[in-house]
């Protein structure tokens, strides 16, 4: 058996299925490369995408099928090594055998690298062109994860792109289309009949919230340490669903919040207050356990479902405190997974991704995906809400498809109930009357800051186990004195025949459903649902919902946690570009461009009204500072990306910092060289002369590498180890430039006045004084075009290809970033000494 084929071997049984076993793996010399797409309607429908790379065709699953919109990114799951023959392969996989379905030629051609495919395999950036029936041009393939399973696939901007999606409207699979339980018939023919809407695998967006969604700067996944905790997104309750495009609807399950860490195969269940619950769910955690996931965070919601399949509180709560064989984990997000920070992508990747990782496990598997479904504005919303209701559920979720994960409760996520129905803290219960046995009714209240407020009784909604184990809990939590404050109802007014009050510590927290508050404030017909376990009482201060149409408008405003005032203000013109344009820009690339801001004092230009109005310079902010600032003496730091909105929030545009890093503010850790053209200089002439410094530099000890400015030039920025003070450094600065011009005095000049600048390269050393800045790298310009200034590889250096101006901005420089290998990597490693022999070859 040869290696490359022994895993695609090893899972067929090729007696029983037409699949080719595959001759032994040979390169086909002087032949184009094939590719081949095929449409594979297995459990769940998906594209597999094949190149021939060394006598084998590496594959990807592709969930949601190529997309010729180079805006939109696909999951694509690396899955095993096929045989050559497989690229022919049509036809059924009989069921029973591995990847059981119906099998089409989607489309097939030939393929060309961008350079070696092995090489661009392993390093996880694959460059190149199609040359297919549907799929042409330019594409890449990025890897996310590191095992080497995560990719995504994307096609580059040429004249092949097409806008929107290629493939074909994806039917439910089996995971979205069972809902809460795959046995629950009835509810699954009835909320597959709800009006205008579907239950779809993976999420599909429509082509209004799609464009949104493509338009928006997105953060790229990022590589990070496993987060030892992770605190929940939550959602807000609204009175109705929003309006507009770009959002999604799931089922609001009945049961307790929890997040599933896994880590080094242990399972561990989190509470959305951060308790272990692994011991109260120890048959799920070990169901969980023996699936050998990777590391990761899960998120999701622990149910019990009745005879229909759907979520019981009651039956939940009795599960706990018996057998927990049979919960269930609904998962609906991928805030982290195998190596990579998930939360920046948009909502519509993480569930791709999580739906691609549910697709592989068994059919028994207590681990599903929530029930999703697509509705098109408030309307059908609203149809799929009354459908909801109409089968019992609780309620929806709504969730913006474009949203990152952002811990604590936002208005990216919505839901909607059913009916009224919220936590209460028990302060007291009144002994039973009649035939009842252990207790009355209970009294329960509200917290107003550190106050209990009584808000009536509930004497309904129990059984006979539920007032024996309640009272027995009540009982143990007894006291004197009434929790409650303000005014109480008077003698025997807690219900009819309610004898003795019993008040109790306000430790335990009932969800209560009720049919209206009065206008005392005071429950109406309210019936006890069950005890949380998982909402500390000093939490619970009830929850009125809030009016839709605001929340939708200002989770459009929203970015991070800001709240971006005048949104559509155009700040920068050619093309138009908004303040909540700029914003979304700078947290997609929070990521990129914060290792360049912090440590580093900072210098903001600031243009309140935007480039039409007046723009400043300013390196102090009198007064408390944002959250994600801090201050170095009188100057500003950028701690976080939440202080980095804040500014863009005031009107900042431009983020420039100094030379050196705290705490050594008196010794610069880096050179720069800023080289910047006369109006006649050509840029094949700036990139030779951007050559000719950089031999230079090299010549003289130290390692440069190149940035854009997002301006007519460039920058050359050496690190050096922070040994000397400001002024070695500038005069080391000022020694280059001196050289340059006196080497080459028709191409280079040192002289700032402009007059001295015609035809030739004005080169700046003024950049490394003692406070002087430069800008950021990925920092935004307050220039036609928003242009950004882009770090660049060295032999991206092209005559041919004008890297000035806009040629990199806000609306491409992240996707850039993603798809291209760091170009500064082995920044740090390369800092030099700035010594006497540097100095000496300059004649210093």
């Amino acid at each position: 058996m040869s290696e490359p084929l022994a895993q695609y071997r090893k899972k067929r049984d090729f007696l029983g299925s037409r699949e080719p076993r595959g001759k032994v793996p040979r390169a086909r010399a002087g032949q184009p490369l094939s590719f081949v797409v095929q449409r594979h309607q297995a459990r769940s429908l998906h594209y597999d995408f094949r190149l021939e790379v060394d006598g084998v065709l590496v594959s990807w699953a592709v969930p949601k099928g190529p997309s010729r919109d180079p805006d939109v990114k696909r999951l694509a799951v690396k899955v095993e090594d096929h045989p050559l023959e497989y690229g022919k392969f049509e036809g059924d996989i009989p069921q029973g055998h591995y990847g059981a379905g119906h099998v089409d030629i989607w489309d097939r051609g030939a393929w060309t690298p961008d350079g070696d495919p092995g090489r661009g395999l392993a390093k996880g950036h694959l460059r190149f062109t199609l040359h297919g029936g549907k799929l042409k041009g330019e594409w890449a393939l990025l890897r996310l994860g590191k095992d080497d399973k995560q990719w995504l696939l994307r096609k580059l901007d040429d004249e092949d792109t097409v806008p929107g999606d290629d493939a074909e409207a994806s039917p439910r699979s089996r995971n979205a289309a069972a809902g809460p339980a795959r046995s629950a018939k009835s509810v699954r023919a009835a909320t597959a009949a709800m009006p205008a809407q579907k239950a779809t695998e993976p999420v599909k967006r429509s082509a209004k919230a799609a464009k949104t969604a493509a338009t928006s700067a997105r953060k790229p996944a990022k590589k990070s340490a496993f987060p030892a905790s992770l605190a929940p997104q939550l959602a807000t309750l609204v009175d109705a669903p929003p309006s507009g495009d770009g959002w999604s609807y799931e089922i609001k399950y009945d049961g307790y919040r929890i997040l599933c860490r896994i880590r080094n195969g242990l399972v561990r269940l989190v509470s959305r207050s951060g308790k272990d619950w692994s011991d109260r769910m120890a048959e799920l955690a070990a169901a969980l356990g023996a699936l050998n996931l990777p590391d990761g965070w899960i998120d999701g919601e622990v149910v019990c479902l009745d005879e229909r399949g759907v979520s019981d509180f009651q039956l939940l709560q009795n599960a706990l405190d018996g057998q927990t064989a049979d919960l269930r984990f609904m998962a609906f997000d991928l805030p982290w997974w195998d190596g990579a920070d998930l939360r920046g992508l948009p909502l519509s990747e993480r569930q791709s991704l999580l739906a691609s990782v549910l697709a592989e496990l068994p059919d028994d598997s207590p681990l599903r995906m929530t029930q999703r479904l697509e509705a098109t504005g408030e309307a059908e919303g609203r149809a799929a809400w009354e459908q909801a209701c109409s089968l019992g559920l609780e309620g929806l979720i709504c969730k913006r498809l474009d949203s990152p994960y952002t811990e604590g409760r936002g208005m990216a996520w919505l839901k909607l109930k059913c009916r009224p129905r919220q936590e209460y803290v028990i302060g007291g219960y009144t002994s039973p009357g009649g035939a009842r046995k252990h207790f009355g009714a209970l009294l329960v209240g509200l917290r107003k800051g550190s106050k209990l407020s009584y808000a009536g009784r509930v004497g309904t909604g129990f059984n006979a186990e539920t007032l024996a184990s309640l009272h027995r809990k009540m009982q143990a939590l007894e006291t004197r004195t009434s929790p409650f404050t303000g005014p109480l109802p008077g003698p025997g007014r807690y219900g009819r025949g309610a004898g003795v009050v019993h008040w109790v510590k306000p430790e335990l927290v009932a969800e209560i459903r009720y049919a209206a508050i009065t206008q005392d404030q005071l429950l109406r017909q309210a019936s006890f649902v069950g005890l949380r376990e998982d909402k500390p009482a000093r939490e619970v201060s009830g929850e009125a919902p809030a009016r839709a149409s605001a929340v939708a408008r200002l989770a459009g405003n929203r970015v991070g946690k800001i709240l971006i005032s005048h949104p559509d203000r155009v700040v920068i013109h050619e093309p138009d570009t908004s303040k909540l344009d700029l914003a979304r820009y700078y947290e997609a690339a929070g990521p990129l461009l914060l290792p360049h801001l912090q440590g580093r004092r900072i210098a903001l230009l600031r243009c309140p009204d935007g480039t039409d109005g007046t723009c400043f310079f300013q390196k102090h902010i009198a007064g408390k500072l944002p959250a994600g600032l801090e201050r170095d003496g009188e100057h500003l730091l950028v701690r976080s990306l939440d202080g980095v909105l804040a500014l863009v929030q005031r009107g900042v545009i431009e983020f420039h910092t100094w030379g050196a890093r705290a705490p050594r503010n008196g010794e610069p850790d880096r050179i720069t060289i800023d080289l910047d053209p006369g109006d006649d200089v050509s840029w094949q002439t700036l990139v030779e002369g951007t050559q000719l410094a950089r031999g230079l530099m090299q010549e003289v000890g130290l390692a440069p590498f190149l940035k854009t400015t997002g301006g007519k030039g460039l920058h050359l920025v050496a690190p050096i180890r922070p040994t000397q003070p400001w002024d070695t450094v500038k005069a080391l600065a000022r020694a280059l430039a001196d050289e340059l011009a006196r080497v080459i005095p028709q191409r280079y000049t040192a002289n700032m006045a402009k007059a001295q600048r015609h035809g030739r390269i004005f080169v700046d050393y003024l950049r490394n004084g003692n406070g002087a800045t430069a800008i950021a790298a990925f920092s935004a310009r307050a220039r036609p075009g928003a242009p950004v200034s882009m770090p660049m590889a060295w032999d991206a250096l092209d005559p041919a290809h004008d890297l000035r101006g806009a040629a990199c901005n806000i609306r491409n420089a992240v996707a850039l970033a993603q798809e291209r290998p760091d170009p500064w990597r082995g920044y740090d490693a390369a800092r030099k000494t700035v010594g006497p022999r540097m100095q000496k070859k300059l004649g210093l």
